[in-house]
């Protein structure tokens, strides 16, 4: 980009992370969540965002970066909601899932441990699990998580593109990607879509969050 602009790398880098924070300033005026609701299915996982280098050169992490999804099958391909946590416990991923699924949804997750009893949640009306040491779809039940894996392949194919991405910039990267799933529309349609966001910015008489 900055050599087709013929800009300064670092300007056009700066631009790019501010287009980026107009779509979490978006989603937070225009949330997306919650979703499901009575009848609706809802799909939960981890996902690692290490960056791998290649050749195995440059420094290791200092620790793993985890992002957590939430996705509904209502939608084809998948909508969801992506967040960076600092543990996998059910102290940390509970109250996400309760804020983003409307009552009587049905979560469907793997079987990592912090899933356990997830219908003591007050709007988790049933909880079906695969487990994928066994069967990446339950032969019984037909439960599996492809969507949410899908949704991680699209992800970490855009931080690929970008060679990696620091660690504090990683939840505006998933705000972008969670902007284009939910209002960005088709390729024809989505920079129509961002340019009518961008006065809400700096529009003073909208309310504060």
């Amino acid at each position: 980009m900055a050599e087709n602009v013929n800009l300064n790398r670092n300007l056009v880098s700066h631009i790019c992370r501010t287009l980026q924070d107009f779509c979490s300033m978006d989603l937070q005026y225009r949330p997306v969540i919650p979703f499901g609701g009575a009848g609706a299915v809802v799909k939960c996982d981890e996902s690692k965002f290490n960056h791998k280098a290649k050749y195995n050169r440059g420094r290791r992490p200092a620790r793993d970066t985890w992002v957590f999804g939430i996705i509904t099958a209502e939608y084809s391909p998948a909508r969801g909601y992506f967040t960076v946590v600092d543990r996998r416990d059910a102290d940390t991923l509970w109250p996400i899932i309760d804020q983003c699924i409307l009552p009587g949804s049905e979560v469907q997750t793997d079987d990592w441990g912090a899933y356990r009893g997830l219908t003591r949640l007050a709007n988790v009306q049933r909880h079906r699990v695969v487990v994928h040491a066994r069967n990446f779809v339950d032969p019984r039940t037909g439960v599996h998580t492809q969507e949410v894996e899908s949704c991680w392949s699209q992800l970490k194919l855009g931080l690929k593109r970008r060679k990696g991405i620091r660690r504090k910039d990683l939840q505006s990267y998933l705000d972008e990607m969670m902007w284009r799933q939910w209002r960005g529309d088709d390729h024809m349609q989505i920079m129509e879509n961002f340019l009518g966001i961008i006065p809400q910015q700096f529009d003073v008489n909208r309310p504060t969050l």
